[in-house]
Formats: C-alpha cells, structure tokens, sequence
C-alpha cells in the first residue's frame, strides 16, 4: 500500500474577477481548464486514496458554473471539502447553494481594514468579503479567514482576529508574501519589509496569539507565526531540509491538469490527469524518483500555510481548546465522520492488501518450493546418469587400460 495521499488541492481555474496585488494567476495566458468530466474522474480515482479533504481553490473557483455539483460528486465519496474565495461573489443565493452542496469550510480572504484590504484586491472587495462571511454565517457554514502578511498590513493582524470574533470564524491562517504567484519576480520588493521593523512584526504576532487563546479561534503552529516576521523582513534563509510531509501525503493540481510535488517544488513535474490517472502518477516510479531527489537535494523550505504543519501541533487541551467553536457548527460533525470514514477505510484495505500479500507469499513459496523440488530431481536424474557413466568409465579403463 502507497503512502496515503491525505489532501488534494485542485486550481479548477486561473480566472479570477479580482485583480490582487500579490497574485497574478489570473495573468497566466493559459487558461486551459478541465473539463467537469475530466474533474469528476479525478475525484473519482482520488477516493480510492481514502483523503482527509479536497480543496477546490483558483483563480476564484466560483466563476464555474458546476462548483457545486463537483463539491456534491465529493460528498458522494464522504471527503471533505474546502472551498478558497475572495468572498466578491458569494451572496445570500450563493451560500445556500454551498450549504446544499455539502461544502464543508468555505475560506475567505481578508487583508486587514477597508482601505489595506482594497489596496491590495481592488476597491469594494472588503465589502464584499464581510457580506460573504454574514451570508456564510446566516447557513451556518463553517468559514476561515486566509490572510497574507505583507509590508502594507502586518500592523493589523490583530484587527484580522478581531474581525473573525465577530463573525464566528473558527480559524485563521496567516502566511507571509510569497513570490511563488508572481510572474514579475521582481515586484515582491514591492511587499517585504526592512529589517528596522522586525520588532514591531514580532509584537502584532505575539497579539495574534494572545487572541487565538483568548477567542479560542484557530490559527498557524506558534513556531511558524514567529517565523512570519524573519521571512517578511527578508532575513528567512532558506535551509536544505528532507522532513515534510507534504512530499508523502499532499499534491497540488493546476487548472490544466499538472501534478506536481508541491507548490514550492511545481518545476517537478509528476504528470497530467488528462493523460494518466492520478492514482498512476501519484504511484509511479517517476514520482518515487522525484521525491528521492528531493529528498538528497533537500527542499528549500517554505511559509506555505498549506504546509505550516512542518511547524508542530497543538496539545491536546489546547486543541479542544480552539474546536470549541466548530462545535457549534453542524458541518463539522460531518466532518469528523467524514475523516474516521476516510481513515477507517484506509486501514480496512491495508489490511486486507497484507493479508492479500500474505497469501501471494504463501503461493509465491508453495509455487517456489515446488519447482526447487522438481529442480532437485532433475539434478539428481543427472547425477544418476553421470554415476553411470562414470562407473562404466571405471570398469572400461580397468579391462582396456591405456597404458
């Protein structure tokens, strides 16, 4: 049995109807995207890795019109699901239809204030963000905040808690500004800090936390948020290191199909779905190759939220500590169900694959023993027949010697 692949995230497209500073997908002159079929059958072949949760992210994913029913193909296979948004089109139609659906967290991006928040995604999109949190917490869906930390608003990350109190979000990640979504490299100047500020980073942190336990919300491992103000001011040095996980248990998808080892690795290309499944590519001895070369070549690291596990977890008190709030929220039994299933599965067909492998080694021996022992008489046929040959020999040589 492979390495369980626990979570999927899939680009279902590079549109996007706002226009963010720190991200220019939607500039990708590519926008080649799968087709629901095509969709579907990977969600399919994917449920027979038995994951924790499928993430539908983009671009802004609810610009396809079959958003929703993907999201119920998903629940069909009881795997979770995440939707990424910047929140613009959610309405009070749109939230209802995601509750039908069966979505399981809907993540909304927010930045900071009104006038931070629109300078980096365009003006009236706070507005918008806060509307989709009020009509995702009227159906009672269970949402998060996603925010980047960049030069423009890392003063007011605790205004980010603040906002989330408010609206019953159970979690909040922050990750520093990356390039990795940036075509013009050179533009991240544009979002880093000086290392004068490095102090001052640290205490908005340090607030984030304090809040975190206080409103009992959700956020990154404490060891990753510290790391949040090194990398922002440029000091992060990027360390060969071979221990995530994600290289074992994650795999990103683009819009057209392209698996790769993760995001920061994405030159590693594993495959396409459209030409190979992805229970094919994701067992393949390329991939294994891949990872190997990772692994002697050591990852760069990265601040990927989608990674910040690589950072440590939660006790167990303080755990229960920050679910308190997803208790209130139905979706997330369902949830809890959703993943013992998955898991659950996951150990009844590895069982039964040893046992199953248990008894081909039994065949292979058995099957094995039996040619040995025909072997055996073979050579001992052959031996027979020298032993003849050569006594023959002998009592040959004895009447007519040579000499």
């Amino acid at each position: 049995m492979e390495d369980r692949l626990k979570e999927i995230i899939i680009s279902i497209t590079n549109r996007c109807n706002l226009r963010c500073a720190m991200c220019q997908i939607p500039q990708i002159e590519n926008n080649e995207e799968m087709t629901t079929e095509e969709l579907k059958e990977l969600i399919s072949d994917a449920a027979n890795f038995h994951p924790n949760s499928i993430v539908f992210s983009g671009g802004e994913p609810l610009l396809r019109k079959d958003i929703f029913e993907l999201i119920s193909f998903a629940n069909k296979y009881k795997i979770n699901t995440c939707l990424t948004s910047n929140g613009a089109l959610v309405n009070n139609e749109i939230a209802k239809r995601l509750t039908s659906s069966g979505i399981g967290v809907v993540n909304i991006s927010i930045e900071g204030f009104e006038d931070i928040h629109d300078s980096l995604r365009g003006k009236g999109s706070f507005k918008k963000a806060v509307e989709a949190l009020e009509d995702l917490s009227r159906y009672r869906i269970e949402t998060t905040i996603a925010t980047v930390v960049c030069r423009q608003n890392y003063k007011f990350l605790p205004y980010i808690m603040e906002l989330a109190h408010q609206f019953g979000v159970t979690t909040v990640k922050f990750q520093p500004f990356s390039e990795i979504f940036l075509i013009k490299k050179d533009e991240k100047k544009n979002f880093l800090t000086s290392p004068n500020v490095l102090e001052e980073i640290k205490q908005s942190i340090e607030k984030v936390i304090e809040l975190s336990r206080e409103y009992k919300i959700g956020t990154n491992p404490t060891n990753y948020l510290y790391s949040i103000p090194i990398s922002l001011c440029g000091l992060w040095q990027n360390y060969p290191h071979n221990r995530c996980s994600a290289l074992w248990g994650s795999c990103p998808i683009s819009a057209e199909g392209d698996v790769r080892l993760c995001w920061v690795l994405s030159d590693k290309l594993l495959g396409n779905i459209k030409k190979a499944k992805l229970s094919k590519i994701w067992n393949s001895d390329e991939h294994n190759r891949l990872r190997q070369l990772a692994i002697r070549e050591g990852c760069p690291g990265c601040l990927m939220s989608c990674y910040d596990y690589n950072f440590g977890k939660y006790g167990l008190r303080q755990l229960f500590s920050l679910k308190a709030r997803k208790f209130k929220k139905p979706k997330f039994y369902k949830r809890i169900y959703y993943r013992i299933y998955q898991y659950q599965r996951y150990i009844s067909r590895k069982i039964i694959n040893r046992i199953a492998n248990l008894g081909i080694s039994q065949k292979r021996y058995n099957s094995d023993t039996t040619q040995a022992l025909e072997e055996i008489k073979v050579a001992k046929d052959m031996l027979k027949r020298e032993l003849k040959i050569l006594k023959e020999y002998e009592r040959g040589y004895t009447l007519y010697p040579l000499f």
